[in-house]
Formats: structure tokens, sequence, C-alpha cells
């Protein structure tokens, strides 16, 4: 019995933002994780976090592309799980709405049911989804007049390299905001390239 729901949860590639990524919830140690996967597959490294800083953390199935994830850690005991960072292609991890890695820009604003507000292109930060804009996906964050709230998925978008230096992608550059529904993003409509689960926090 034992066998078969190691062997369940470790084939479970669900992220449910603020709650779990298959396996994994914020009570995971790095102990847990290598009796849930097998210790050959959970491996202690940098991990990039942007503008050219690393942090101590973990990654799992570092040789399964399909599979692999990077996580950080609350303490350096490694026994509270901060952060599950997802940016692989072809990823089999995606979230309890289908939003994965290669999901256009579009698609997210179906599900939101509504436009989302999200930074230009060209920067460590690029395409970074900022809050949901009134909409149905929650966990991308809530703007409040205090700042955003309650994120617990942040998403990075990015065109195709053949949009690169044209008219459309000069007009949404930069560390600005942008509307989904802006002429420009609708003809680039960029796909996810990174996905960052929380789970520190709870929607």
């Amino acid at each position: 019995m034992l066998g078969i729901g190691r062997i369940s949860l470790a084939a479970d590639w669900l992220i449910v933002p603020g709650v779990r990524v298959g396996a994994i919830t914020r009570d995971t140690s790095e102990s847990d994780l290598k009796k849930i996967y097998g210790e050959s597959e959970v491996v202690a490294a940098d991990i990039a976090v942007g503008e050219g800083q690393t942090q101590a953390g973990t990654i799992l199935f570092p040789s399964q592309k399909a599979k692999v994830l990077s996580l950080l850690w609350t303490d350096e005991t490694r026994t509270h799980v901060a952060q599950v960072r997802i940016n692989t292609e072809g990823t089999n991890w995606r979230t309890d709405k289908g939003i994965t890695i290669g999901t256009p820009l579009r698609a997210i604003e179906q599900l939101n049911g509504r436009p989302v507000n999200l930074t230009g292109f060209g920067w460590d930060y690029s395409g970074t989804i900022l809050d949901c804009n009134g909409g149905a996906l929650k966990e991308l964050g809530v703007e409040t007049p205090t700042g955003i709230h309650s994120r617990t998925l942040l998403i990075r978008v990015a065109p195709q390299s053949k949009w690169q230096g044209s008219p459309e992608y000069r007009m949404v550059l930069g560390d600005r905001s942008f509307r989904s529904d802006h002429a420009a993003m609708r003809k680039l409509n960029p796909t996810v390239y990174t996905m960052i689960v929380d789970l520190r926090r709870s929607l």
C-alpha cells in the first residue's frame, strides 16, 4: 500500500495556488520530498531569483524536463516551502484552471473574465502579471489602496522572438503597467514562460 500511495503522489502534476504543487505543501520538508519522489530526484542547488541574484534551494527532477521545478525555503533547515518555480517548456505541471508554461495571455484573460494588468517587456521582470483587475483569477493578485494582496501565483509572459523590434513590441516595453487588452498586447499575444507558486499565502 505504501508503494501505491507513493506512486500516486509522485504522478500528481496539479497546482492549486497557495495550497499545493502536486504533493508539495508549505509544510513539506526536503526529507519529505526524498520520501515521495526518491532521493536521487531531490538536489540542493542555488536558484536564480532575478537581477543576477540566487538563493539556496532545491531542484526536483533535475534531469527530467517535463517534471523539473525549483523550490525556495522559508528556513535554513528546509522544513517549510516558500515558493515553487516552474519555467520549462513542455512541463507536466499546470494549475487547477489549466494554466501552464506556454499558455497565451488571451487564454488567461478569458479565464479571468476581464483584462489583467501586467508589466512591459525587455527587463528582468518582463511581462509580470500584476493583478487580476477585479477578475476571477484572484490568485494572480488583488489590487488594494496599499498594494497587491493575496497573490499566490505569479505569472510572467513573453512574446515570440519574431516580435522583438517590431512597432508593437516597442509600444509595451519597460517597467510600466499595461492592460492585456492593449492593442499591442493583443497583437503580440505573449505566452507564459515562468510560474511562481507562493505557498506562504492563501487566498
